[in-house]
């Protein structure tokens, strides 16, 4: 439990500085070709390069430990970056990726409590909000991991 909590930990400090992190580089000049692949998405999630990320883990075993390591982590940084990047006029495109991503995180670990914590925070605003709600087929997807709205 020590070692999850301690992931847990650096997933969590990982996902708070990439918010923090306005850098919009190409990716090519983010990422070095000869670095290996965790260096690579680390700053891939820093210049908030989550799509290319993603599109460099879709290549790998998604069965490598290592690798769902890393795919919960972009997936759980994507989430974040896109509730908190500030659109009024993009919120509900945001809010649904968000959900969308906080979706995968927990397809790939479901006892991650931070996607867990801000599906919640996201559908108590959703509730707050007349004849509002996600996407069908975020709420579809939210439904296969365990949450019924």
């Amino acid at each position: 439990m020590p070692k999850y909590r301690l992931f847990l930990s650096i997933i969590v400090l990982s996902a708070v500085s990439s918010l923090f992190t306005g850098c919009n580089n190409e990716s090519s000049e983010i990422v070095d070709e000869n670095l290996p692949l965790p260096q690579k998405i680390d700053r891939l999630i820093e210049a908030n390069e989550y799509e290319t990320a993603l599109s460099l883990l879709s290549n790998e075993d998604r069965e490598d430990p290592d690798i769902r390591l890393l795919l919960e982590k972009t997936h759980l940084n994507y989430g974040l970056h896109s509730m908190n990047t500030f659109d009024q006029t993009e919120m509900r495109t945001r809010m649904n990726n968000a959900l969308t991503q906080f979706t995968e995180v927990l397809k790939i670990n479901p006892q991650n409590q931070v996607a867990r914590d801000q599906i919640e925070q996201i559908m108590a605003i959703y509730s707050t909000i007349p004849n509002r709600q996600p996407e069908p087929e975020v709420l579809e997807g939210l439904r296969e991991v365990g949450f019924d709205y």
